[in-house]
């Protein structure tokens, strides 16, 4: 009777993980097959990254993945928010899609110019009478400040290369110094 008994809790705790681990959609989803990719891009000093707004992030990296024949970079990779990806012929070039599951979907579309030196960038963009709209730490060691061309447009600084281990640290300094909103 308790062998019995030990092999049905083997079982329930079997069923329960799978259940939990297979109902994850980045664990199960086709999506999360999308971004195995070998070839992992190194962190670019420059480059650009124009960033989309989906609804639905599995869906869309299906269709940036499988129908475009883009490339899944597993270095920005993070579900169910972010997946990059690329052109193997244009490693530096990246289409980043946003989803945000937690808020209804809104069209956007933001251009993104990667920089070794987002400080900089943000010093020179203010020195020329643009003022920076927003900034922040993305995650992933990814730096950002958001701007406007003389159209409307709007553009943002990437910065993913840092000289130290404290991205986030260094990221936090830049937007509340150089980067700050306004001039």
């Amino acid at each position: 009777m308790k062998t019995l008994l030990k092999v049905c809790q083997t079982l329930v705790i079997t069923l329960v993980i799978s259940v939990t681990l297979l109902g994850n959609p980045w664990m199960a989803s086709p999506a999360a097959a999308q971004c195995d990719t070998p070839y992992v891009p190194l962190l670019r000093e420059n480059g650009f990254v124009h960033r989309v707004n989906v609804p639905d992030l599995d869906e869309a990296t299906f269709f940036y993945g499988k129908t475009l024949g883009l490339s899944c970079n597993p270095t920005f990779y993070a579900p169910p928010f972010w997946a990059e990806f690329y052109s193997k012929e244009d490693p530096k070039t990246s289409i980043g899609l946003s989803a945000n599951p937690y808020e209804p979907f809104q069209p956007r579309t933001v251009g993104t110019l990667v920089v070794p030196d987002i400080g900089k960038a943000c010093t020179n963009l203010k020195e020329n009478g643009i003022p920076i709209e927003d900034s922040e730490y993305a995650g992933s060691g990814v730096c950002l400040a958001f701007f406007r061309d003389p159209y409307g447009n709007e553009l943002a600084y990437r910065q993913e290369q840092w000289f130290d281990s404290y991205p986030k640290r260094d990221c936090y300094f830049i937007t509340h110094t150089e980067c700050s909103p306004g001039f």
